[in-house]
């Protein structure tokens, strides 16, 4: 089986796909290869636009499933219009060559939760509309921050995926492929970045100065210059295959793979997929 993921920055967050393949494979279900087209802070819109990495990858990929991951923040820069009418075509291209569509429920960022509500709306239309099945990711997401806030599914940015987070981005992915529960599969996943809270801290303060703006003015970019190269000293990647590998808390992940498949459960019933 090959899956091709298509996304952003929230898709290669903690090698998510990776994270994937290592589900599938002990599962047993298959021989697994994965594959990821993902950016930073890009939207469907971009991939559709780029087209060329898109269109080789999938007419001469031999792919069986791309999942299909929008920009997610801030949600008031989203119009739900744009990512249906995006969503339809990236979905409709992708039909065209025998593969089949999974769109990623994303999750709201962690200090605005009512943003959740907007990404329903949007998503659970596009499904409906298109046939499309939903990946539960960001059911779960909504579902930890009310009943178990102490799993931080969150970056230290409050947006990207900690290894838990991740790690039910890519159990949810499982799920729907597979129809199946991740329960009982192995409760490790990837950190792929160093760094530390309190450096991030800084840099968010910075952030935060340059978004007050309603654009980045040019006596501004300075600063975002600054802040892209203090991330990049502060948070360098992991290149060590042998310390990527992260395991995670035996009950906490249990009850996350309980809960995923209970999101699909859920999703399932209320759809004809």
């Amino acid at each position: 089986m090959r899956v091709l993921f298509i996304g952003n920055s929230h898709t290669f967050y903690n090698d998510m796909p990776m994270i994937f393949k290592t589900l599938a494979q002990a599962a047993g279900d298959t021989e697994v290869e994965v594959t990821m087209q993902a950016h930073p802070g890009v939207h469907w819109s971009w991939h559709l636009r780029q087209g060329a990495e898109l269109r080789f990858a999938l007419v001469h990929g031999g792919y069986d499933y791309a999942v299909l991951q929008q920009a997610a923040h801030p949600v008031p820069a989203l119009k739900a219009e744009d990512t249906l009418r995006d969503g339809k075509e990236l979905i409709r291209l992708i039909r065209s060559q025998g593969i089949k569509p999974i769109v990623l429920m994303p999750w709201a960022e962690k200090k605005f939760p009512e943003h959740q509500a907007v990404m329903y709306d949007t998503y659970q239309r596009l499904s409906k509309e298109e046939g499309v099945p939903l990946s539960p990711a960001g059911y779960v997401f909504e579902r930890v921050q009310k009943e178990r806030p102490d799993i931080d599914l969150y970056w230290f940015d409050g947006e990207h995926c900690s290894p838990y987070g991740s790690y039910v981005v890519a159990a949810s992915a499982y799920t729907v492929i597979f129809g199946k529960s991740p329960e009982g599969l192995p409760k490790k996943a990837f950190s792929f970045k160093g760094g530390a809270a309190e450096n991030f801290a800084v840099i968010r303060e910075k952030m935060d100065k340059l978004r007050e703006e309603e654009m980045v003015k040019p006596e501004n970019s300075g600063l975002q210059a600054e802040i892209d190269e203090e991330y990049r000293v502060k948070f360098p990647p992991i290149w060590d295959k042998a310390v990527l590998e992260v395991t995670l808390d035996a009950e906490k992940c249990a009850l996350l793979q309980k809960w995923i498949w209970e999101a699909y459960l859920r999703l399932n019933r209320q759809s004809t997929f």
